[in-house]
């Protein structure tokens, strides 16, 4: 009995530490988008007026790349089974002791998802999935319109709130501890000083993740390549290249809408090595 109990308690924290940030997400990302859109705006600024349509319209551009992004990335297949591998050359592949099966250059096995993925960047909890090959444009957007959206939302805070706070001294420690002060001293002005805190967590740790990520794109990097010395630069082929590989084709238009289609110049399963890291 208590060893059913266990095998219970560990399958349900298994699927809160599998599902737990995705849910996450998406209790922050449609209450976020209501609280701008419909309280936010139309307080700060006179409704219908011209300033009134483009914040609406900005707003409601940053929200839908977010949403949009989010529903690509999940729902893009990116493992083996996603394309054929018959017809490859097998010469440099691997065997997954996992799977049991031959896997191409840059292709990893996820504990998570159960099955390799091509070109796996990492498993992404907010996503509930892995960032590989077919996907990653959707990641890079996402974390992208993440940073932009707080950014922006922050400005038309700070301008919602400021009739709610006191600038004084004390204010500066609520700042300093928003989450103690919101429990000692609970009201309107802690709670705003709070959501403010919130909002800056969220835009600098999504903008950090951005930087990073873009930082290893642009070299033609994934992130387990970044922990060998030997293989970091292996697969860089030019910083427009490594663009173009991720992006697609159509790169330049791809920051509008995960809509726009742009077809990739790879496969995820042939990756050419420059000749000076080939063994001879």
């Amino acid at each position: 009995m208590l060893m059913k109990l266990k095998f219970i308690k560990n399958k349900v924290l298994g699927w809160f530490s599998d599902y737990g940030h995705y849910i996450s997400l998406s209790l922050l990302v449609f209450p976020i988008s209501y609280f701008e859109t419909f309280i936010v705006i139309p307080t700060i600024v006179e409704q219908w007026s011209l300033s009134f349509i483009c914040h609406l319209g900005c707003a409601n551009f940053l929200i839908f790349n977010v949403i949009s992004n989010i529903i690509y990335g999940m729902f893009t297949n990116t493992t083996i089974k996603c394309i054929s591998l018959e017809d490859f050359n097998k010469e440099e592949w691997t065997v997954c002791s996992v799977c049991e099966c031959l896997r191409p250059p840059r292709a990893w096995h996820c504990d998570k998802c159960e099955i390799c993925v091509l070109k796996r960047d990492h498993h992404c909890k907010f996503l509930a999935c892995c960032i590989g090959y077919f996907n990653h444009r959707y990641f890079m957007f996402l974390l992208f319109y993440s940073c932009m959206g707080m950014v922006y939302f922050l400005y038309l805070n700070i301008r919602f709130v400021s009739p709610f706070i006191t600038w004084s001294r004390t204010i500066i420690l609520k700042f300093i501890c928003p989450f103690g002060a919101l429990i000692l001293d609970y009201g309107t002005e802690s709670l705003y000083v709070f959501l403010l805190m919130v909002n800056v967590l969220i835009g600098l740790s999504t903008g950090f993740l951005f930087i990073y990520h873009f930082n290893n794109l642009l070299r033609g990097r994934l992130v387990p390549e970044t922990k060998s010395y030997i293989r970091d630069y292996i697969y860089d082929r030019g910083w427009k290249h490594n663009l173009i590989e991720v992006f697609g084709s159509r790169w330049y238009l791809t920051w509008i809408s995960p809509f726009i289609p742009s077809k990739l110049p790879g496969n995820g399963v042939e990756w050419p090595i420059d000749d000076k890291f080939k063994i001879c």
